[in-house]
């Protein structure tokens, strides 16, 4: 009685006894795509027909551009970042996944003004002030959770899609100068309150938008 309601509880799930034609072993497949986490490819492994697993690594191949407070920076973000994932395949290819984003490092932003610049609330010379350094500092380790097409250890060649997001929790933010007035204490006191400013629009990204597109193969 317990063997058939467990075999009744794993057919409803869709994790039953696989059919009849279905391939025996493993399968192993490889996909390569291009999104909000830059450039990337995962591995991944079919534990089951409807339930698989996947290991990625995504980097950034050149820096992109922000302002904030009307100052141009330079983002470098960070890179690489590597994914561990869990999908569970609810009809033919659509599937919903969970798992982990490490990311390796904090975004810098790097950042110069020509002529005046207000800092804080206070307006200064750029060539006091010197160059603007911030980092946007969150968790290494965040928590995914998405929705995908395709399954990379299935078909032997295929679309690959992602959607959702890492949970990485409220940033902090930091910020400093280098130039002729980075000593003054008035000028720190404008950098703090500037700080606190974009610290108060970067706090509200606890959730940081993870789209990928891309094609895969079975390698096995």
């Amino acid at each position: 009685m317990k063997k058939t309601l467990l075999a009744l509880a794993l057919t409803t799930l869709g994790l039953g006894a696989a059919p009849a034609d279905a391939q025996i072993g493993p399968q192993i497949g490889v996909a390569g795509h291009v999104g909000t986490l830059g450039l990337g490819v995962d591995v991944a492994v079919a534990l089951h027909p409807r339930l698989g697993a996947r290991l990625g690594a995504n980097f950034f191949p050149t820096n992109v551009d922000a302002t904030a407070s009307q100052v141009s920076y330079t983002v470098d973000m960070s890179s690489p970042q590597f994914t561990a994932m869990v999908d569970l395949y609810l009809a033919g290819p659509f599937r919903i996944t969970g798992g982990a984003v490490l990311a390796s490092d904090n975004i810098a932003l790097e950042g110069s003004a020509i002529g005046s610049i207000e800092i804080g609330g206070t307006t200064y010379q750029g060539s006091d002030v010197g160059t603007l350094r911030g980092v946007i500092v969150t968790r290494e380790l965040s928590s995914y959770l998405g929705l995908g097409i395709g399954n990379p250890a299935a078909s032997k060649f295929g679309f690959f899609l992602d959607i959702g997001a890492a949970f990485h929790g409220t940033p902090a933010f930091g910020l400093t100068a280098d130039g002729p007035l980075a000593s003054d204490p008035t000028f720190a006191a404008s950098l703090e309150a500037e700080r606190l400013e974009i610290e108060d629009d970067v706090s509200k990204l606890k959730v940081y938008p993870v789209v990928s597109i891309g094609m895969s193969i079975r390698v096995f």
